[in-house]
């Protein structure tokens, strides 16, 4: 399995390990010297690096789009097999970079237990990153996956007057970047997790078609 692991990630080049070594770096250069001026942890961890996240799930974690895709569909043991490693690969290292991040801006400002900016990345990482494995699947063409996503998390940015009508704020991506004045961002987050499992019933299915 880790064999198989190493050889998506060589797959997905070393662009990739560029750009997101870039994306911890600037935010790390960022919580020095932002100071007060923004809420550092919300913006770093629940709305850039989980699109980060699902960019690279869409860009260099391609499935259907791949040009070997049908050789792997007709010749591979498992299908679903071979698209959930994929994503593993590429949304582990983009974890990795995430949790080098948080623990190095933790040190250079302590706000929030690294527990808490585990949740806070995970859930809206898992379930954004999800839908783009399930809609790359699904797509031949590539950069689909990317472009729903991308327009899913513009909108949620764009749109946090829907808070005021009741119960959005249980689905609400960026639940603590706007503020969580009813406290139930535990709910949220588990609520995210849950479609991101439903995102991965439906790979299934699609794979098993």
């Amino acid at each position: 399995m880790i064999r198989k692991m190493k050889k998506e990630l060589k797959i997905a080049g070393i662009n990739f390990f560029l750009v997101a070594g870039s994306l911890a770096a600037a935010l790390i250069l960022l919580s020095l010297a932002a100071g007060e001026l923004i809420d550092f942890y919300p913006v770093s961890f629940e709305v850039i690096f989980p699109f980060f996240t699902a960019v690279a799930v869409g860009e260099w974690g391609k499935t259907r789009a791949d040009d070997n895709f049908d050789v792997i569909a007709a010749q591979g043991s498992s299908l679903f097999q071979w698209v959930a490693l994929r994503y593993a690969a590429i949304f582990g290292i983009s974890g990795v970079f995430a949790v080098l991040c948080m623990a190095v801006s933790s040190v250079i400002r302590y706000e929030l237990p690294l527990w808490e900016l585990l949740m806070m990345y995970v859930s809206p990482a898992f379930f954004l990153s999800s839908l783009c494995a399930l809609v790359g699947i699904i797509c031949t063409q590539e950069h689909v996956g990317t472009l729903v996503c991308g327009i899913l998390w513009l909108a949620f940015l764009l749109t946090r007057g829907l808070l005021r009508v009741p119960g959005v704020e249980y689905i609400y991506l960026f639940i603590r970047y706007v503020g969580d004045e009813n406290y139930i961002w535990l709910w949220n987050k588990g609520i995210l997790a849950g479609a991101g499992v439903v995102c991965w019933g439906m790979i299934y299915w699609e794979c098993k078609r």
